[in-house]
This record gives C-alpha cells, sequence and structure tokens, in this order.
C-alpha cells in the first residue's frame, strides 16, 4: 500500500528551512518532481543516495548503492554488481555497471585506479563529505 501523505524537509544553501507536503497518492514521478524542485532550490546537483534510490534508471540505482554500501573503500565493478543486486533484487550485467562505473569516474564522482587483478573505484573524498552534508529528508505516514 502506498503512503497517503509524503513531507519532504530541506534546507537551503542559505539555510531556510522548506517543507513540502503531498496528500493523497504518492507516485514515483511526484517523488521525483519534488526532489527536481529539492535540487533547484538547494542549488546543488548533489542527490543523496535515498533519492537516487527512488529512481526507476538504474543508473542512479547503482550510483545510491555505491554512495551507501561502498563508501570510505575501494571496490571493483564486480562487488558493485552484487552490491546492486543484492539491494535491489534486480540482475544487472557486469557489462553494465562497467559502463555507469566509467560514466561515474568520467563526471568525478569516483577515482578509478589500476590494480593487478583490474580496475578497482572509489568515491572521491569531496564527494563522501557532501554525501555527510544534511540532505533532504522524507517522510511518509
Amino acid at each position: 500500500m502506498r503512503p497517503r501523505r509524503l513531507k519532504v524537509e530541506f534546507y537551503d544553501s542559505e539555510g531556510v528551512r522548506h517543507s513540502i507536503a503531498i496528500d493523497g497518492p504518492v507516485t514515483k514521478e511526484k517523488v521525483g518532481k519534488i526532489l527536481d524542485l529539492v535540487e533547484f532550490m538547494t542549488g546543488t546537483t548533489q542527490t543523496s543516495p535515498t533519492a537516487l534510490a527512488l529512481s526507476p534508471r538504474k543508473f542512479d540505482k547503482l550510483a545510491s548503492t555505491i554512495m551507501s554500501q561502498l563508501k570510505g573503500r575501494s571496490f571493483t565493478s564486480g562487488e558493485a554488481r552484487t552490491a546492486f543486486e543484492t539491494t535491489f533484487r534486480e540482475k544487472i550485467p557486469l557489462s553494465t555497471v562497467s559502463t555507469y562505473l566509467t560514466r561515474l569516474a568520467d563526471r568525478g564522482v569516483l577515482e578509478r585506479e589500476q590494480e593487478k587483478l583490474g580496475l578497482v573505484y572509489r568515491i572521491k573524498i569531496e564527494e563522501q563529505k557532501q554525501s555527510l552534508a544534511r540532505g533532504p529528508s522524507l517522510q511518509t505516514s
């Protein structure tokens, strides 16, 4: 059963608290629109792992998994795949995971390093700090 009420609270870059509430049927599309508004008002393009996990896109779900489960350590594409499949109970080809990790590295979210057994990734230090900053909170009732 879907929540009948969704409340999002967040702080903008000036420290002003904002609250948005939806009463009635809550859909992924409505949540996505609210998160877009939050992103616009806070002036950031960074989203929280929770917000990314709500997205229907596998790329966003993988980014969420990495930010929430693999931060603070090095990991391979195989480990990222296992974490994704465990979290979302969906299969994802290793080649797709590798492509998405390359894109995240190209965008500056991940660091990529060649080691003996292949490529190893880790979240960049500044990305880890930003994910610890106060982000939007979702409350359902």
